[in-house]
């Protein structure tokens, strides 16, 4: 009986596949990850990390998100999370094999919106960063934007890895997504047409664009984190001067890519687009073309790449704006067989959203 006994304990202690898991935690701050079920934005808010920060604005925007049936909050990352990476490229110590830890403040975050039901993605501003190219002016490309924003060269190696590595950062920390933004050459104002850089004579604008993609998806792709990329809403009329100046191919980076929001916000469209003497005025119209467009060319390089359009959020030469008008474009989008979207209002102030998005 003894025996029996010592027998039937030793059964009871050996290492199941959860404890198993669990024992990997340990000593893997990247195991958990590994087993959790890969997510893509649905329906969803943009929000600055200041928003997350605060309690009662937090608060505001999940009461918000769950009263509209929203699943997804997008938040800003870089600069909360970028301290680590950023000092060591500062010393110039910045190596590939440079082991990510999970952020503390992103990790509680992610952990509290995901428990509430939400999907999270974090935000991660590429290659216009005021903070890196004061710091390493070296990699910095001489030249402002309109807001006087500085940008980084999409060439420069240490760019690309020290934003590889912060988009690991966010998966480690355990986002559902990691959304890039300003993924591109600058194109603001006339000094960025005659930009012009020595590499280019070896390697294209889109063909580097699409490497920095295909090395963050190496570096991320055991996390069961999605791929996000933010691009011009023109970018899906597709001219070879966009997309030449840009650097954004929509068909090279959707084989990257989970999914892919450009911004058909009305109002950046200039005036006489297509026709139209004040696209802001035009939501339903611009939407649902950007949409069609962008939906031909991911079928013409068939990519698995889902579309999640941003739509504008906010008042900006939008005579007619109003819940009526953020539905408008929902509709457009719609209309082609999308329907997932994000809202984009920079103070996050969502006091506009239509209190139903069906008829």
């Amino acid at each position: 009986m003894k025996a029996l006994k010592y027998l039937l304990l030793g059964v009871l202690i050996l290492p199941t596949p959860f404890m198993l898991y669990q024992a990997d935690l340990i000593s893997s701050p990247e195991a958990k990850l590994t087993f959790k079920e890969k997510r893509i934005s649905g329906k969803g808010l943009y929000i600055t990390a200041w928003t997350a920060q605060n309690p009662t604005r937090l608060a505001y925007i999940k009461r918000t998100a769950k009263s509209h049936g929203l699943n997804t909050i997008v938040v800003d990352a870089k600069d909360m999370i970028a301290g680590p990476v950023s000092e060591l490229i500062k010393k110039r110590q910045l190596k590939a094999d440079y082991q990510v830890q999970p952020d503390p403040w992103l990790s509680k975050l992610t952990k509290e919106l995901q428990e509430e039901g939400f999907i999270v993605t974090a935000r991660v501003v590429v290659f216009k960063d005021d903070h890196l190219a004061i710091i390493r002016p070296d990699l910095a490309i001489n030249y402002r934007d309109k807001k006087g924003g500085r940008w980084m060269n999409p060439y420069r190696e240490e760019v690309r890895l020290y934003n590889a590595l912060l988009a690991e950062t966010c998966a480690v920390s355990g986002v559902d997504e990691v959304q890039f933004d300003y993924i591109r050459f600058p194109a603001e104002g006339s000094a960025a047409a005659f930009l012009t850089f020595p590499e280019e004579a070896e390697q294209t604008r889109v063909e580097v664009i699409t490497q920095f993609l295909k090395e963050v998806r190496e570096r991320t792709e055991k996390y069961n984190t999605s791929l996000a990329v933010d691009i011009f809403g023109v970018t899906a009329w597709q001219s070879d001067w966009d997309v030449e100046t840009l650097g954004q191919s929509l068909e090279a980076m959707s084989h990257y890519l989970d999914v892919l929001s450009p911004m058909f916000y009305p109002s950046h469209f200039h005036s006489g687009y297509d026709g139209f003497a004040n696209p802001g005025s035009e939501p339903y119209y611009f939407v649902n073309t950007g949409v069609r467009k962008a939906l031909e060319i991911l079928a013409s390089a068939e990519a698995k790449t889902k579309l999640v359009p941003w739509i504008q959020g906010f008042n900006m030469l939008s005579p007619n704006y109003g819940p009526g008008y953020i539905k408008a474009q929902v509709e457009g989008a719609k209309d082609e067989g999308v329907e997932g979207f994000l809202i984009w209002n920079a103070r996050n102030v969502y006091d506009n959203l239509p209190a139903s998005w069906s008829e």
